[in-house]
């Protein structure tokens, strides 16, 4: 997933971010309704409240504007390179990466595969491997990093980190869905967990100096078609800087060759 620099070139604490988040919230549908929201918003330069109104600076309320319209690109984007299941499994048959299952106690729900998380650790793996960098595939604690004067703790475990969960310079997060219904709140709750784990990374670096990239990988067509305002959250937090790389769906094969070979041979130069 691109990155538009006018956006990712502010501050992730901008409040620019938390207008974002405020439309977002309103889940407006139609074009309409959203022309009427910017021409409410701009003439009012402030936002609606009970209580009192919060005024708006009128060049952010254009930077809105246009973020809304060049993000529903971005979207299409992520639609379009999003697998199924199927595609999944055979770019993983054709690269001899071993899937396991989520299975789940009802025998009647989908048993979903581990095709994604095949894919990111068998690429990973490779790319260590030629650059004798060690990582970690299958954490079962959280990470830790230390500077002079501070300590950080993740907030929850994690599904990849180079080169370990000691002081890991990268860790990665993976949300795949390949089940049979419109998917549920599990989607949201997938977008608030890597906003909480990119947030404390960020305030971590603004204190400590320390830059870990944070990345997202996304995969699941028939799941994530039905949850495009999680999905436009995501590209939101990517934007913002929360995470620094957002991988969806057949980028795995392109994309996360190129970063993790990139990331293994800077760590073996350091």
């Amino acid at each position: 997933m691109k990155k538009i620099s006018r956006y990712y070139d502010l501050k992730w604490s901008h409040e620019f971010w938390s207008l974002v988040r405020y439309y977002r919230s309103l889940r407006l549908r139609s074009d309409r309704s959203i022309s009427e929201f910017f021409q409410s918003l701009k003439h009012e330069a402030c936002l609606p409240s009970e209580v009192t109104k919060f005024p708006i600076d009128v060049q952010l309320i254009d930077l809105l504007e246009e973020y809304v319209e060049e993000t529903k690109d971005l979207l299409e984007s992520a639609l379009a390179d999003l697998r199924s299941e199927k595609d999944a499994l055979a770019y993983c048959k054709k690269m001899k990466f071993k899937v396991g299952k989520t299975a789940t106690k009802n025998k009647s729900h989908h048993q979903s595969s581990k095709a994604l998380v095949a894919a990111v650790s068998g690429i990973a793996a490779k790319s260590c491997e030629a650059h004798g960098v060690s990582v970690d595939l299958d954490p079962q604690r959280r990470a830790i990093w230390f500077s002079d004067q501070e300590l950080h703790v993740s907030a929850r475990n994690l599904d990849g980190a180079m080169p370990s969960l000691n002081n890991p310079r990268a860790i990665w997060e993976i949300k795949e869905y390949w089940g049979k219904t419109k998917g549920g709140s599990k989607m949201s709750d997938a977008v608030y967990e890597c906003h909480l784990v990119g947030l404390e990374l960020r305030l971590f670096e603004a204190s400590s100096g320390v830059h870990i990239e944070h990345i997202v990988f996304v995969d699941g067509k028939e799941q994530w078609s039905y949850r495009k305002s999680d999905l436009l959250r995501f590209i939101d937090l990517h934007q913002q800087g929360l995470i620094d790389h957002l991988i969806i769906g057949r980028e795995v094969e392109t994309e996360w060759s190129e970063l993790s070979n990139n990331m293994a041979a800077f760590k073996n130069k350091n």
